[in-house]
């Protein structure tokens, strides 16, 4: 998509391979602006015009929740909760024993793409490792 909006030549070969991919993401759109995909290259859509429209479509957009789709689920907004959700919990254990002790802190809300902040200890071994590293082996 990134070369049908920039400044390199085949936009209109671009915008056909999006369209091709995404045709149906790309038709709910437009009808949602009352505008049909067959109209394309009448004066009531031209290739230009869809061009304008693709490449302003908003994040919620049917094009856009196809393209990406871990991206739509979590917007500003649900970032933001859950930032202030993290932070709620981590001043409420903040105020508990535990944190005086150091144990039991609380887990941050996963996000899209995001890793673990939990330190992992140790490595998985199979039960026969175990065995030979405790001794019970025969």
């Amino acid at each position: 998509m990134a070369r049908a909006f920039g400044n390199q030549p085949g936009g209109i070969l671009s915008l056909d391979a999006l369209l091709e991919e995404h045709s149906e993401a790309i038709e709910y759109d437009l009808i949602a602006l009352g505008l049909r995909l067959r109209q394309l290259s009448d004066e009531a859509l031209s290739w230009r015009d869809l061009w304008a429209i693709v490449k302003f479509l908003p994040p919620d957009s049917a094009l856009m929740r196809t393209m990406h789709p871990e991206d739509h689920r979590w917007r500003l907004e649900q970032h933001l909760l859950a930032e202030m959700t993290d932070c709620l919990r981590w001043l409420v254990w903040s105020k508990s024993d535990d944190a005086r002790n150091g144990r039991n802190r609380p887990e941050r809300i996963s996000r899209p793409g995001a890793e673990s902040d939990r330190e992992r200890v140790g490595t998985a071994m199979g039960v026969d490792r175990i065995n030979e590293f405790l001794g019970w082996s025969e």
